[in-house]
Order: structure tokens, then C-alpha cells, then sequence
């Protein structure tokens, strides 16, 4: 995973469901990756996953993504 200031802990648990390149996150629903992640996870995901997963998602299917969308506050 290579997107910038993505965070660690979300990347982890990207690659333990088998996603280990971004291509692989377009097209994806950023809350079936998170429920997928939740399901096999037994504690509670914290709340910037589904954000991370939103950006992972965008940036994925961008060609030119938004240096101002790589931040995690504008996918709260």
C-alpha cells in the first residue's frame, strides 16, 4: 500500500483480507471493505476506518487524485 498518510493500522488489516496492491481497492465499497475487515476482527475497528477506506477507495480510482483529499479529515 502506498498511499500517502494512509494509516499503518488500516493498511495491516488491508493486506490480512488479501489486498496488497491499491488497485485492487477500485470499484470496492469502502463499507463492504469495512465490514469484510470487522468481520474478521473481534474487537470493535476504530472510528478512522471507514474514513481511511473512503480515501484508499478515491485515491485507487483517481488517475490524478486531489493532494487536498489525502487527508483523512475530508472523509469523516
Amino acid at each position: 500500500m502506498r498511499i500517502p498518510r494512509f494509516p499503518a493500522d488500516v493498511a495491516r488489516e488491508l493486506l490480512d483480507a488479501g489486498y496488497h496492491r491499491v488497485d485492487q481497492l477500485a470499484g470496492r465499497s469502502p463499507e463492504s471493505l469495512h465490514a469484510e475487515i470487522a468481520a474478521h476482527n473481534k474487537a470493535e475497528l476504530p472510528a478512522h476506518f471507514l474514513p481511511s477506506l473512503r480515501m484508499a477507495v478515491y485515491f485507487a480510482e483517481t488517475d490524478r487524485p486531489d493532494p487536498k483529499k489525502l487527508f483523512l479529515d475530508q472523509w469523516g
